[in-house]
């Protein structure tokens, strides 16, 4: 991921960029250790399939030798004093150990060199065995020799002369052997050692390493975090701001109450959050009122026009799937007469009036409007055209039984008319508005339905 890719990737994407770093580290020093530990493994198992065993050899031959030395130096002070050959079976029982030995110490050395255990110097244990090989048979003719002189009651000086130089040749072979040999298993100790403290060094280095990459990137991770939070909380009190200035206090109470910065961030979204419900219940409040005035009529508080254009269209859509209805065009009689002579307020206060009069006289399903000055229209849903002349008449009636303090009494006039197929709001409207002229011209007061034009 590039530089500016990262900048602007998510905190998401960024931790998991970083702890994939982090996990590929971890994993390097996790395949090293392994290959370090494969690598001690072979050596541990030289040192112990080889070189341990190599040693306890190389011990127990120093000290057969050194018994045979000592049984040969009896021998010769044997021949001297004229003696019986008393040490003669110890000698060759002895010889026969120590050939045991030199066979078991060159297979141990082929066998390890033949299955690849050596991984240490392999010249130097190919050497080790050619010397080893080299001393058994310097072992072997030293044998046959010493069993010609037990076959001699007497041996003569040259004889001893000749067993003298031989075993001294033997002696400086096994010792040249037997350094290089402990010189061997040295230096493998050694080298398997060293191996062990490296591994060590390193996997402390790696360790501190990825310590501190680890700490290095929680820190990184926890700079990201806060500044987020604190660009966040920024925002919050710039917008908290602008909607209160209580609230915004408030927010900077909680910024000296909580030390934790997420606690904070937390308090003041919830703070936002409480401004913001109050906006947007204070702006539905408004919207409300905007819509009352939008669609209410100010004096009555019954639908205006503009809401009749609306509820008229969706009653003709609801008719045409199978929902009839009526509906009911009322007039105030003489309705100027009662401004020009009790002046306005009083028109004002009969409206009302009539307004309440509508409203306690109709159905709740049934809907009230005020079309303009002293006239008024009622929406019946699921009414034919009988039932909404009875509604109809009810309302007049109750009209004009109604009477007002310091008020003139009033009556209207209504027209009647119900839901035709193919009717639109301007079809309907129209019969139940000959239908209330008719009423007019028959004397006022009283109702007329469509079913009565002439």
């Amino acid at each position: 991921m590039g530089l500016i890719d990262f900048q602007h990737a998510s905190i998401r994407q960024k931790v998991s960029s970083l702890f994939v770093v982090l996990l590929s580290f971890l994993l390097g020093v996790i395949v090293f250790s392994v290959f370090k530990l494969n690598q001690l493994n072979q050596d541990m198992r030289e040192v112990a399939y080889l070189d341990i065993p190599l040693s306890k050899l190389v011990t127990q031959l120093e000290f057969i030798e050194l018994e045979q030395h000592l049984q040969l130096e009896e021998y010769q002070l044997q021949q001297q004093q004229h003696q019986t050959l008393k040490p003669h079976q110890q000698l060759v029982f002895q010889k026969r150990k120590l050939k045991s030995l030199q066979d078991h110490a060159v297979s141990l050395l082929e066998e390890n060199l033949q299955q690849g255990r050596v991984v240490l110097n392999v010249v130097a244990h190919q050497q080790v065995l050619h010397q080893l090989v080299n001393y058994r048979q310097l072992s072997d003719a030293f044998e046959q020799h010493l069993s010609q002189i037990y076959e001699q009651s007497v041996a003569d000086a040259s004889l001893l002369a000749q067993t003298e130089a031989l075993a001294t040749e033997l002696e400086l072979e096994q010792k040249n052997l037997l350094q290089r040999i402990s010189q061997m298993t040295s230096n493998d100790a050694n080298f398997t050692e060293q191996q062990e403290q490296d591994f060590l060094l390193i996997n402390i280095i790696l360790g501190v390493c990825a310590l501190v990459i680890g700490l290095m990137l929680t820190l990184y991770i926890t700079q990201i975090i806060l500044r987020r939070v604190n660009r966040i909380q920024s925002k919050i009190k710039r917008f908290g701001s602008s909607l209160s200035v209580d609230d915004n206090r408030t927010v900077a109470a909680s910024l000296q109450a909580n030390r934790d910065e997420l606690a904070e961030l937390e308090h003041d979204v919830g703070v936002l959050m409480r401004q913001l419900s109050r906006e947007i219940a204070s702006r539905e409040e408004v919207e409300q009122k905007l819509l009352q005035l939008a669609t209410r009529d100010k004096l009555t508080g019954v639908y205006n026009r503009h809401k009749w254009d609306e509820q008229i269209n969706h009653s003709l859509s609801l008719a045409e799937r199978g929902y009839p209805f009526g509906l009911i065009l009322l007039d105030i009689d003489f309705f100027k007469k009662v401004n020009d002579q009790y002046g306005h307020s009083a028109g004002d206060k009969i409206l009302k009036l009539v307004t309440n009069v509508l409203q306690h006289d109709t159905r709740d399903i049934d809907t009230v409007f005020r079309l303009g000055g002293e006239e008024f229209a009622i929406i019946c849903p699921m009414q034919d055209l009988s039932s909404t002349l009875i509604i109809a008449e009810k309302i007049r009636v109750a009209i004009a039984q109604t009477h007002a303090p310091q008020l003139p009494a009033v009556t209207v006039s209504a027209g009647v008319a119900s839901y035709r197929q193919n009717d639109s709001a301007a079809t309907i409207l129209k019969r139940a508005d000959q239908a209330l002229y008719q009423a007019k011209g028959q004397g006022r007061n009283q109702v007329v339905s469509e079913a009565e034009l002439s």
